[in-house]
């Protein structure tokens, strides 16, 4: 809330458990389950990747019929009972508690295991050595101590206390012909545009300048940023903040590009990845989950995944292990780190050296490279605890998401659901006068630490907390009520302001007869969590005289804080959203019922920018492939108003997409607001898909479009391989299906339209649905819109330019790929607009065709490059250095 960031024999229907989603749906998918708690890293729906790891031989298609499914979940389940039988005794015992005896699906398997190592004599000959030994078997967080080594700190940075120029010729020796990237680089090539950028890196490193650079896919930017950063931090002993906009981006750097910096280059950089504090496992947290009993099946799951993780984790980095939505739910309200708890003076974990969140502080406190991304970077100034340490200099990497991070980390999103959940969280009446909950846990804890006398003085601090809670239960789900009628009495109005379940909060909704009911459930509701933090600060006043005591009452402590921080946020936000709007913010509700959220967010971040980062920092860059929009960077500069004297570079792919890359632009297609639009595009797909008999990534605008389609190939395209994101499994085993399946057709929307790197025939055709725009009942864009004299082609056209040009990136990913990209929107060529996105676009050939020619022309270009088809528009590309 607030800113913020038995059963595996059968062959049966999914069942929920504990009142989770559904774990398991046959023998097959419990066999799964239990082999990606073995596996650590690897899903339980990534059955291709499971297989791989296990050694089990499975086809690409998961079987359909029974009989498949159990001769493979037999596969699964003697691999599982083999990686069983090699682990360390004690912890064997462990999970056999956690998931045997009927408490989840997976116990069967578990059981099997048990039973061999007790025919061995419970010798534990063969087990793996690699997890340790335990003296206590039910403390995983305890057991973990034997193995986590004393943290040896790299210590602080020696800081020069003037800037030390660092060598350019030095700099571009390393990226260049005989270079020492080229020697510790297999298949190195020295490529000019990575030159001129790691010079101009250089030069803003040096003089403290700020730099905007659009470098081409295939650039090489992220040694061009890497070598000159880690240069300058170690000449300098100053730390340099790389920053990208995804955790994925920031374990490349760190797994990939680094270890290779680190290789060629003759000084000792040390290098540390930082993430937000939610990343890390607080061991006080997983101490107390597996104490307060674990509830479910989701929630034994995942306390075994963690049972064998925590044995050998360094970084207590929750990107190690594959956690499914629900599981990273619990993570999050149960096992993650939070400000409250994470202090030297609560904290025994942190005092000893042993808090994995303390321990990732101190590496990067001796890191002349951090890497960060954008979400830690922005919001972390304005912690109450800070995370990142002191630094001057900044990369900022996929640059172009810059200013959506900022409007999301900037706003706050309350749900009914989490506030629904903190509350009983802290009252769960059981009957009579009898609560069960954190509080009558802590009050358990004050009688302990005061004596029987405490008994009465914490009864009465108690009971009037529950009543609260019951209160505030009662007023926030009213609350939440009358605000779907509010957004159902706006749709049934005709007014178009309440679209897909979203309702901005403008200022006639607010003076309109609807908000009352609004207003008077807001104020009740406010009064009540009022009480509730009210109660909670007595509770934690009452501890005071023994804090420090014991660790049970520190712990205590920290949760009553931790609670009490929630509760206090929830209706900080609230009153920002319903009861104190600013003409600065923009505020909308989504959803409906339990499912509502309430938001509000920033108009423009340019001023936050000025003053949270332009202002306080000396050398910044940022670069992104997609920055330009029509061959300009001033879109970019105004949004995210960055300084006049902020010096831009434009570094040109070195593919050479006119011989590389085909774009075909149909110039008879339907308008894409006509209802014949979409079946028109069916018909083309099945087309497109059959003459490349796959190998074809279709982007999609809405889910709803994609469904469709999805139904359509299906039966038109029988002897290919559909695959739909949402419908055939999570994002990352499609791809990795897409990849493998020789005839498959991947559709995508959303997150696919960047970030996927498909290299080779695999993806041989793009199509792009239609172009890119922003929904315009989107409540931030609607209300910047508002703010803009042309909001169409100074807002939409610029944001659809970028996504499209990030979408088009997908196809040529190296300099021997060769490709086709079909975009079916006929607005390229009937509206004014349209010159302004092909000039965005890298320089491909381009040919204006009719749909009945695509098929063909896809076919033939992939099979020759025609010697007829003369470029007729190349994208120019600038020198550009200096301002604009």
């Amino acid at each position: 809330m607030g800113n913020r960031a038995g059963g595996a024999r059968g062959g049966g229907a999914g069942r929920r458990i504990g009142g989770g989603p559904p774990v398991v749906e046959d023998r097959l998918t419990a066999a799964m389950q239990l082999a990606s708690i073995l596996v650590l890293d690897v899903g339980a729906n990534d059955r291709l990747g499971l297989g791989r790891r296990l050694g089990v031989p499975v086809p690409l298609t998961e079987p359909r019929q029974a009989s498949g499914r159990v001769r493979e979940a037999e596969l699964f389940e003697k691999a599982c009972r083999e990686r069983l039988g090699r682990l360390d005794l004690t912890l064997l015992q462990q999970l056999h508690r956690l998931l045997s005896n009927g408490a989840t699906p997976l116990g069967p398997v578990v059981d099997e295991a048990m039973q061999d190592r007790v025919r061995l004599g419970l010798s534990g000959e063969g087990s793996d050595p690699s997890v340790g030994t335990a003296t206590a078997a039910d403390d995983t967080s305890e057991r973990s101590h034997s193995t986590l080594q004393p943290f040896a700190s790299p210590g602080a940075l020696q800081k020069s206390p003037e800037r030390v120029r660092i060598s350019e010729d030095q700099v571009i020796a390393a990226l260049g012909p005989g270079g020492s990237i080229n020697e510790a680089m297999a298949g190195y090539e020295p490529r000019p545009g990575q030159v001129r950028m790691a010079r101009a890196v250089t030069r803003s490193l040096n003089d403290g300048l700020r730099l905007v650079i659009e470098a081409g896919t295939g650039t090489g930017k992220s040694l061009a940023y890497l070598v000159p950063a880690s240069m300058f931090a170690v000449a300098n002993g100053r730390r340099v903040v790389i920053s990208t906009n995804t955790i994925t981006l920031q374990e490349q750097l760190f797994n990939k590009d680094i270890p290779v910096l680190r290789k060629a280059l003759p000084h000792d950089v040390q290098v540390a990845v930082l993430k937000g504090r939610t990343h890390y496992l607080c061991l006080r947290r997983l101490r107390l989950f597996l104490s307060n009993g674990l509830d479910g099946a989701p929630e034994r799951i995942l306390a075994a995944r963690i049972a064998i993780w925590v044995r050998t984790t360094e970084t207590g980095d929750r990107g190690e292990l594959a956690i499914s939505e629900a599981e990273s739910a619990i993570w999050t309200n149960h096992l993650s780190a939070d400000v409250m708890h994470c202090t030297t003076r609560l904290c025994r974990d942190n005092r000893s050296g042993r808090c994995f969140l303390a321990r990732a502080r101190r590496r990067a406190e001796g890191a002349h490279l951090l890497v960060v991304n954008h979400a830690l970077l922005l919001t972390d100034r304005a912690m109450e605890n800070p995370v990142l340490p002191e630094y001057d200099d900044v990369i900022l990497d996929e640059a172009h998401h810059l200013e959506a991070v900022a409007t999301d980390q900037l706003g706050t999103t309350v749900s009914a659901r989490e506030i629904g959940f903190e509350l009983a969280s802290l009252s769960q009446p059981q009957g009579g006068t009898r609560f069960g909950g954190t509080v009558a846990r802590i009050a358990a804890v004050f009688v302990e630490a005061a004596g029987e006398p405490g008994r009465e003085q914490i009864a009465l601090i108690t009971a009037p907390i529950h009543e609260a809670c019951e209160t505030a239960r009662v007023a926030v789900s009213s609350l939440f009520e009358v605000s779907t009628d509010l957004m159902d009495r706006a749709s049934r109005g005709g007014r178009g302001d309440a679209v897909d379940r979203e309702l901005r909060l403008t200022e006639s909704h607010r003076e309109g007869e609807s908000w009352g009911p609004v207003a008077m459930a807001w104020d009740e509701a406010s009064a009540a969590l009022a009480l509730v933090d009210r109660g909670l600060q007595g509770m934690v006043a009452a501890f005071d005289p023994f804090v420090g005591s014991s660790e049970t009452v520190d712990d205590a402590v920290a949760d009553l804080a931790a609670s009490r921080q929630a509760i206090s946020e929830a209706r900080e936000s609230l009153t920002r959203i319903l009861a104190a709007p600013d003409d600065t913010e923009v505020y909308w509700i989504a959803g409906a019922g339990r499912e509502m959220t309430m938001h509000a967010a920033p108009l423009a971040v340019d001023a936050l920018l000025q003053s949270n980062l332009y202002e306080q920092k000396s050398a910044i860059i940022m670069t992104s492939a997609t920055i330009q929009v029509g061959g300009s960077f001033r879109h970019f500069r105004n949004r995210l108003g960055l300084p006049q004297d902020t010096m831009v570079l434009e570094v040109a792919s070195p593919f050479d997409y006119p011989k590389q890359a085909l774009l075909l632009v149909p110039r008879d297609l339907p308008d894409p607001t006509s209802p014949a639009h979409g079946t028109v595009i069916q018909d083309i797909l099945a087309g497109v898909a059959s003459a490349m008999n796959g190998r074809t990534l279709v982007l999609f605008t809405s889910y709803a479009s994609l469904r469709a389609a999805h139904a359509h190939l299906r039966e038109m395209t029988p002897h290919l391989t559909i695959l739909g994101q949402g419908i055939d499994g999570p994002r990352s085993v499609i791809l990795d299906r897409f990849r493998a399946t020789p005839n498959a057709i991947l559709l995508g929307t959303n997150s696919f339209w960047e970030g996927i790197d498909v290299v080779g025939d695999a993806l041989s055709c793009l199509v792009i649905v239609k172009l890119p725009f922003t929904v315009p009942s989107d409540p931030v864009f609607a209300a910047r819109s508002e703010l803009l004299e042309d909001s169409f082609m100074q807002l939409a056209v610029p944001q659809a330019v970028l996504r499209l040009k990030q979408g088009f990136g997908r196809l040529i990913r190296s300099g021997t790929d060769r490709g086709v990209v079909a975009i079916l929107d006929s607005r390229l060529v009937t509206r004014r607009y349209g010159q302004t996105f092909i000039d965005s676009l890298p320089p491909a050939t381009i040919v204006h065709c009719g749909a009945r020619e695509l098929a063909g022309l896809v076919g033939d270009w992939i099979t020759r490059v025609p010697d007829d088809l003369v470029p007729e528009h190349v994208a120019g590309i600038g020198d550009g250095t200096g301002l604009e």
